[in-house]
Order: C-alpha cells, then structure tokens, then sequence
C-alpha cells in the first residue's frame, strides 16, 4: 500500500500490521525471488501513525532467522532510523496486546 492509502485505512479505523520478513528476502537470500523492502521504508511506514499500527516478523521458515531474533533485529534497526522508544513499545507491544484483547503493562 502506499503512504495515502494507508492514511486512508487508518483513518477509516484500521490498524496496520507491517511484517519485517521483506527487510530480509531478495537477492542473495534463499528467498531471492521477492524484492527487498529497505529498513528505512518500514520506519517511514511506521511514522505515518504510530498509534494505529503494529510490527510482526512473519518469520518462522526454515531459511530465515528465528523470530525472536528478528523481532529484536527488526528493533534495533527501528531504532536506529530513529524511531523512538515509546512508538516501538505501541508497535509491538500495546497494540497488539490490546488487539488481541490482553492488558497491557
């Protein structure tokens, strides 16, 4: 989706889930036939609004890291693009634990 369209989304109360697996497939991967996604469009997908939004890894096939470990790559590398703490902690951590109907701490 574009940035318009999912302004669209949110604002028709949609929450957007943005998988991190695309920063990791494409060329020189063993998933090679899907384009690769940069860290900096996730993190400019993730500041259109935070609040209605939520990060998951969509890992867990044989040839990709473990997703534990790409949630915390997928963290970090957020991190660095400058995406601040208390938006990391709505992505993935209230958000969907509300989602799902859980309380969050």
């Amino acid at each position: 989706m574009t940035a318009e369209q999912i302004k669209r989304c949110i604002d028709l109360g949609a929450y957007i889930e943005y998988c991190y697996l695309p920063c990791l497939w494409g060329e020189g991967t063993k998933m090679s036939q899907y384009p690769r996604q940069s860290i900096g469009e996730l993190a400019g997908f993730v500041r259109i609004d935070p609040s209605r939004s939520f990060i998951s890894t969509d890992l867990g096939q044989a040839v990709m890291p473990h997703p534990i470990e790409g949630m915390r790559d997928c963290i970090l590398k957020l991190l660095a693009e400058g995406i601040p703490q208390s938006d990391i902690d709505l992505l993935v951590r209230h958000n969907p634990a509300w989602l799902i109907g859980l309380t969050h701490l």
